[in-house]
């Protein structure tokens, strides 16, 4: 059990989901289709492959990008998730850490473009806690290289950039359907591909590198005929593939997207009006035009937040660290080489999170929002 009243996520909604579930479970892949072509149609993505987790769904691009540009490095930002890198390095790249930008938590073009080699292949652009990165300077920069862009989304859907999906820029993107992401499959991830040709060969990647597209709607299948048609390995793939109960749930919960969305954004503006102006704190104003972010971030000017978050804790509030800082400083990752991440280790010791989950009651996150005004407050 949880030590704190006030956690970043609460439980995720399931009343409904029995009846739903006898009605709309159905043949094998019935919801694996439908999910598909839900989410398609709700966020414009030409073609979506299901995943069983948001790391899986990192796995397979990886294994996709490396199968178009062969060995070479791969860049990533201070921020990115963990199972993002293992991805780019089991699927063979050498991979390197760039900072960050002054006061943001998305890749510097700068430090992109300081980085970048003729050994560059991909570049691995995370929207961490679902704030866009400054994608069209990193993918131009990419570009001018030569070098593929994988976007880490996993935090964030819905994302725009000038009024555009982000998934129409760079090659493939990943998304996490993990129960306090956006949208919950109680498990689940997702590559989105701008094209036919990415998504046959992701598909393939995640249905143990076979070449039988049989389980896809509409789409001829290649395969050789005969009695082999459904064995027949063109890739050494995995068994990557979401279960039909995730997906069945998957439907369920992006039923009530709309009403999801709304509050989260709701919750990240209690929280930015009772914070913005409190002396010696940082706050970000949520992205304009694009989707909610995946939590409220807050940045203690010239001091730690680890003291500020165990003071937090005696009030039962959970105040989280930056997912634990520059993904180079975790002991499985030190070998990885960077940049000296100044700009993003300095970011990471003194700022932190408090949820804005859908799951989370209202009247909790006016209480966080109470507290956390009247500690920094205090402090101030």
């Amino acid at each position: 059990m949880s030590r704190f009243r006030y956690p970043c996520t609460g439980r995720t909604a399931t009343e409904g989901f029995g009846a739903f579930l006898e009605q709309e479970l159905g043949p094998s892949r019935r919801s694996l289709n439908a999910l598909a072509r839900a989410l398609s149609d709700t966020f414009g993505a030409p073609h979506v492959a299901l995943t069983n987790s948001g790391s899986s769904a990192n796995l397979a691009a990886a294994l996709a990008l490396r199968e178009v540009t062969g060995p070479g490095e791969a860049l990533v930002a201070g921020f990115t998730f963990p199972t993002t890198l293992s991805s780019l390095l089991s699927a063979g790249y050498a991979a390197r850490a760039v900072d960050t930008e002054a006061g943001g938590f998305g890749m510097a073009p700068a430090a992109l473009e300081a980085a970048l080699t003729p050994e560059t292949k991909v570049v691995c652009v995370t929207h961490f806690l679902g704030f866009p990165a400054r994608l069209r300077a990193l993918v131009s920069l990419a570009r001018r290289r030569g070098a593929r862009v994988l976007q880490d989304a996993c935090e964030t859907m819905d994302l725009q950039v000038d009024g555009a999906p982000a998934h129409a820029l760079g090659d493939l993107t990943t998304w996490s359907f993990y129960h306090p992401h956006h949208l919950s499959a109680f498990g689940g991830g997702a590559v989105l591909s701008p094209d036919g040709a990415w998504h046959a060969r992701v598909d393939s990647l995640v249905h143990w590198g076979r070449a039988c597209t049989c389980h896809l709607e509409e789409v001829p299948c290649s395969a050789p005929a005969g009695m082999h048609h459904q064995f027949h390995y063109v890739r050494r793939g995995h068994n990557l593939e979401m279960s039909e109960l995730n997906a069945c749930f998957g439907r369920f919960t992006l039923q009530t997207w709309g009403e999801q969305e709304a509050r989260r954004r709701a919750h990240y503006d209690v929280l930015f009006r009772a914070l913005k102006g409190v002396p010696g704190v940082r706050v970000w104003p949520a992205p304009a035009g694009s989707g909610s972010p995946f939590v409220f971030p807050f940045e203690l000017s010239g001091r730690p937040i680890e003291p500020f978050a165990e003071a937090m804790a005696g009030h039962g509030v959970e105040v989280r660290s930056l997912m634990g800082g520059p993904v180079v400083d975790q002991p499985a990752y030190a070998d990885v080489p960077h940049d000296g991440l100044q700009k993003c280790r300095a970011l990471a010791r003194s700022a932190g999170f408090v949820g804005v989950h859908q799951t989370l009651p209202d009247a909790d996150v006016a209480e966080v929002a109470r507290l956390l005004a009247q500690e920094l407050g205090a402090q101030a």
